[in-house]
């Protein structure tokens, strides 16, 4: 298989900034004795964004979120890696980042796409 490496980047740098958002969305709410409402209801709306981002990727399996046919990089890893982070976005948004399921939640976000660009990084590694 040739390798688009301009693709791969676009698939890396795609899951990388939601593995990003997941950790920052946990370090956000580490401290909950400094939570106000306000702050609450922020990370609240940036988790129903993260939610959404993922889940609409899953439905499309394409960077461009589109149904268009998928190139060889994203039916064997971009399509994967958002079909299965879906599948385990368990998390509700209406979960307070108070409780404990906020961070295991996000945690499982994080492994998933963790594992995922761990996998597409070998690959082109192995390819280059």
């Amino acid at each position: 298989m040739d390798i688009d490496h301009q693709e791969a980047r676009a698939i890396a740098t795609e899951l990388q900034r939601w593995h990003d958002e997941a950790r920052s969305l946990v370090d956000d709410a580490a401290d909950k004795s400094r939570l106000s409402p306000t702050g609450i209801e922020s990370l609240k709306t940036r988790l129903t964004t993260l939610k959404h981002e993922i889940k609409e990727a899953a439905k499309h399996e394409t960077l461009s979120r589109t149904r268009t046919a998928k190139t060889e990089l994203e039916q064997f890893f971009f399509a994967p890696a958002v079909r299965s982070t879906s599948a385990n976005f368990r998390l509700r948004t209406d979960t307070s980042p108070k409780s404990e399921l906020w961070a295991r939640g996000l945690n499982e976000v994080e492994f998933e796409l963790s594992y995922a660009l761990d996998g597409l990084q070998r690959f082109v590694a192995e390819h280059t």
